[in-house]
């Protein structure tokens, strides 16, 4: 037998846990508990630890835990039933247990997967278990969830649209509904870009590889090799995949754990089994292509089945222009941007595809994934070349809870708004920007009807711990807000408006913004002209000119007559 059999088994299991063979076989959570290589790369997240202490510490309740298919909500309830040394049951639909505090706890695995008629005996049941001392603890997707809920109630409105709201608020804490002490807890809002880096992290780990250096094509295997340059580049792929992932979610695309689960197995194996591995062109499967479905050069449509890889495709990382472009394209300076593994691999594609279409494309995902870059300068251009100028200042007061927000943070929305309603930036920061109505496309009219101002030094922002950071004590995430005048906006100040901001700071007016940004936009500033309105017995206007700005105030008097005030 050849021994490159030898980790076929591990392998396989990479390859079941995408779709792009159409064998995921793994990918259902249900399913992949019972494979030998489970537990080797299963993720503990902190959602794990706060059920535990729930269970073991807190009232009685119905913790129930909600969200989309591939969220990893099973995979959440066999690690807490690790933890108790309990062997999580695979086979049938409920699973009575005895908690370490003696307390009973009726377990639901999958409840999306029942018949309408279980579901509601087992869920009517499952409420009533806190009233007799005991515990239970539910995983079901969303939509099943609230249906059944709703359905055991008479008055449905009401019963539906208090599950909403709980799944709403993801508070984290238990909420009487209905007369049922539940804890209902969304998934599908809790952050969860962590888990890639962490599942990566597993997956390369040195003994699920062994084997793989006995093989007699381990000198040609690109899977071998893949996990190897992972491993050799390993700081900077993290980087980028967590910060991938937080571009797409901040972004309004956020991927569930399935679908990151297959597009960073299918990195490493492409698809391809032990024993199809042939020694011919190895740099068609190098990972940072296959992470984005490339083929070396080719667009590997194929690769589209697999979600992930179709929305990554979309940022266009590759297409944008880099500062760096001419040490790589012109110079060809491998050998100081990338270690000497990457240098050898890059001299030997370059030899053949230098010429052909996409080699400027394949030459940035190369860099992207491993160059070697320590200058703080030159990391910080890269961040916002492949990213946005706003990103890395972004993730730093996401992230971290000491750090401060500056007076620039604020100037750029006071220099933003600014440009919003006057067509320039804030003269300085004791001036006044008058509230006006204008029109949504973004272009300044000359003259405009003021509703109210708002004084330059009554601009802040500031940031605010994220209700999921409750779920995870070692990750905590902050978000942004805006207060003006005392009064904070009910509105977050997302990456997306940050970049926006940062456009109109400079001049740059977009008429075809996303409709998600416009609607944030818009929101903005009809909470900008409440807070900020002036009396509506005056009507002021601005006119408009290359240096000073003229206002004029006109009231109407009781005859009638308009006089200038």
């Amino acid at each position: 037998m050849d021994e490159c059999m030898n980790n076929k088994e591990y392998i396989a299991y990479l390859n079941s846990l995408h779709s792009y063979n159409a064998k995921n076989s793994n990918a259902y959570g249900e399913k992949n508990v019972k494979n030998d290589f489970f537990e080797k790369v299963l993720v503990e997240v902190g959602l794990c630890s706060y059920i535990k202490k729930q269970l073991e510490e807190k009232a009685p309740q119905v913790i129930i835990l909600t969200g989309h298919a591939g969220d990893g909500k099973t995979s959440i309830m066999y690690k807490v039933l690790k933890d108790f040394g309990i062997e999580f049951d695979n086979e049938n639909e409920i699973q009575d247990i005895k908690l370490p505090n003696g307390k009973e706890c009726r377990c639901i695995k999958d409840f999306s997967e029942l018949n309408d008629e279980k579901k509601k005996k087992y869920l009517k049941e499952s409420l009533d278990f806190p009233n007799k001392g005991n515990y239970a603890f539910i995983v079901s997707n969303t939509g099943p969830l609230i249906n059944t809920f709703t359905s055991l109630f008479d008055e449905n409105d009401q019963a539906e649209m208090k599950m909403i709201d709980a799944i709403d608020d993801n508070s984290g804490e238990i909420k009487d509904i209905k007369g049922y002490k539940l804890n209902v807890i969304n998934v599908a809002s809790i952050d969860n870009t962590n888990f890639a880096v962490k599942f990566v992290e597993n997956m390369i780990k040195d003994e699920l590889w062994e084997k793989c250096k006995d093989c007699s094509k381990c000198s040609h295997c690109y899977i071998f090799r893949n996990r190897n340059l992972i491993v050799y580049n390993q700081e900077r792929v993290l980087e980028f995949i967590r910060k991938h992932y937080i571009w797409l979610a901040e972004h309004g695309t956020r991927l569930t754990i399935r679908s990151m689960t297959e597009q960073l197995a299918y990195m490493i194996t492409g698809g391809v089994e032990c024993e199809d591995v042939r020694e011919k062109n190895e740099n068609l499967m190098l990972f940072f292509n296959l992470f984005f479905g490339y083929l070396g050069l080719r667009n590997n449509k194929k690769a589209d089945t697999i979600l992930a890889i179709k929305e990554s495709k979309k940022c266009g990382y590759d297409r944008k222009r880099l500062r760096v472009d001419e040490k790589l394209m012109i110079n060809c300076d491998y050998k100081g941007l990338f270690n000497d593994e990457m240098n050898a691999i890059l001299i030997k594609s370059e030899n053949s595809d230098r010429l052909l279409k996409g080699w400027i494309e394949f030459i940035r995902r190369a860099y992207i994934f491993t160059n070697i870059v320590t200058d703080k300068q030159r990391k910080r251009e890269d961040n916002e070349d492949i990213f946005s100028k706003q990103f890395e200042r972004y993730l730093t007061l996401r992230d971290n809870e000491n750090e401060k927000l500056l007076y620039a943070d604020n100037k750029l929305i006071i220099d933003a708004l600014s440009m919003m309603y006057l067509g320039k930036v804030a003269g300085n920061r004791d001036s006044s920007i008058p509230i006006t109505l204008n029109k949504a496309s973004g272009l300044t009219q000359n003259v405009q009807l003021v509703t109210g101002a708002i004084y330059t030094r009554d601009i802040k922002l500031e940031k605010e711990q994220s209700k999921d950071g409750k779920f995870d004590e070692n990750s905590k995430r902050y978000k942004l807000y805006l207060n003006v005048n005392k009064n904070r906006l009910d509105y977050v100040i997302s990456l997306p408006m940050l970049d926006y901001f940062e456009e109109l700071k400079n001049g740059v007016i977009s008429t075809n913004i996303d409709p998600q940004l416009s609607h944030g936009v818009e929101s903005l500033k009809a909470q900008l002209a409440r807070v900020c309105k002036d009396d509506d017995d005056i009507i002021e206007i601005v006119v408009l000119k290359n240096k000073n700005d003229s206002y004029y105030k006109f009231e109407i008097t009781n005859d009638n007559d308009v006089r200038i005030v």
